[in-house]
């Protein structure tokens, strides 16, 4: 082949960006890795169950947390008609709004016995590039064992630790990375 490209396009760049650099913490005793799925899977040593996962996609920029939010809860509700919410509202992570949930669910173990356990769902929208491009949005999907509650307190410390690399909201100035009623 003889034909020459008319435009080379420079990936990343202003108009053709990637993921937008993020840290995030695990607890002591949590171990951390990348799968196929997760750009970050952390889990709690021993603890399979107990663990949480960063996923990340682009969305149409017209989405809200509030649906994606909604969207979620009903795949939650698919798996378990009798999902039961313990909250739902807005956060400011580290100076960016999210999405925060809380529930409890019914799930099959490997052992085929099904046991209740929690779920921490946040939703965070990466930083707005304008015009009609997409926008990014970064899933912090945890789960733990209903029967050890105290992992959600875990789970909040893991989200109030994710933190873009990229200034994209006002730092907030406050001791508490995540404030309530965001």
């Amino acid at each position: 082949m003889t034909a020459a490209a008319a435009n080379t396009i420079q990936v990343p760049s202003e108009d053709f960006w990637t993921i937008t650099p993020f840290t995030v913490s695990t607890p002591d005793g949590w171990t951390a890795k990348q799968t196929v799925d997760q750009l970050v899977f952390m889990s709690a040593d021993g603890e399979p169950s107990t663990n949480c996962g960063v996923q990340w996609k682009r969305v149409a920029r017209t989405l809200s947390l509030q649906q994606i939010g909604g969207m979620a809860w009903q795949v939650t509700k698919r798996m378990d008609p009798e999902a039961t919410l313990q909250y739902s509202r807005f956060v400011r992570v580290n100076g960016v709004t999210a999405y925060l949930r809380l529930s409890e669910f019914h799930k099959q173990t490997a052992d085929d016995e099904r046991v209740l356990a929690g779920q921490m769902y946040a939703a965070i929208h990466g930083p707005d590039f304008g015009g009609d491009r997409p926008i990014e949005l970064f899933e912090i999907i945890g789960h733990f064992e209903a029967s050890h509650p105290g992992r959600a307190a875990h789970l909040e410390a893991i989200l109030g630790s994710f933190r873009f690399s990229t200034v994209i909201g006002a730092a907030t100035g406050d001791a508490d990375p995540i404030e309530r009623g965001a």
